[in-house]
């Protein structure tokens, strides 16, 4: 009778537990995020103005306060060709922003930040034997991005997003400014 019992209660544990929704997310812990796509870029040289269509990129690394709120740091990567020097040359201007993301619904979240607005060489397209390709520029930036989560499993989601990035970057050549907007695909862990 004990045996039989304890068999009843586990088989009804087993079917509450597999009962519950299977697309329920876990949103607790440390979180990491990266997405990719395609970004478009206005920059405001000194002795020009720019517009590129390139490469987006997105990272985020940091701390689910609770299932709605995390705190992070996000990188945001907008590559464009840099021409006003002797060689035509990818660059990023993008920034690392420390950022709070905020789940608005269940599956719709905003995310603001700020920090160091950045002008970098993109390793793909590098000369290392000219050092003025490998210098990095900084400024102050912001980001703001909102996504969807289209796909979620557990710990893991897969969303859509829009981001926004404003930065303004001290060159030798004097301050640039620049305001881009990407549409990315991103995948989350939780």
């Amino acid at each position: 009778m004990k045996s039989l019992t304890l068999l009843a209660i586990s088989c009804l544990l087993s079917l509450s537990i597999s009962a519950q929704n299977k697309d329920e997310i876990l949103r607790k812990g440390v979180i990491f995020g990266f997405s990719t796509g395609i970004a478009n870029s206005n920059l405001i040289f000194p002795t020009k103005n720019q517009n590129n269509t390139n490469l987006a990129i997105n990272w985020k690394v940091g701390y689910m306060l609770n299932p709605k709120l995390a705190l992070l740091m996000n990188g945001a990567v907008s590559i464009y060709e840099y021409d006003l020097s002797d060689r035509k040359r990818l660059r990023d201007f993008g920034g690392i922003f420390a950022s709070a993301q905020y789940f608005v619904t269940d599956k719709f979240w905003a995310l603001g930040g700020v920090g160091i607005g950045t002008d970098a060489p993109v390793f793909y397209d590098l000369k290392p034997e000219n050092t003025v390709e490998t210098n990095y520029y900084s400024g102050l930036g912001m980001v703001s991005s909102v996504g969807y989560e289209i796909y979620r499993k557990n710990n893991f989601s897969l969303d859509l997003q829009a981001r926004i990035n404003y930065s303004t970057v001290n060159l030798p050549i004097g301050k640039a400014n620049g305001f881009t907007t990407a549409l990315l695909v991103g995948i989350n862990f939780y």
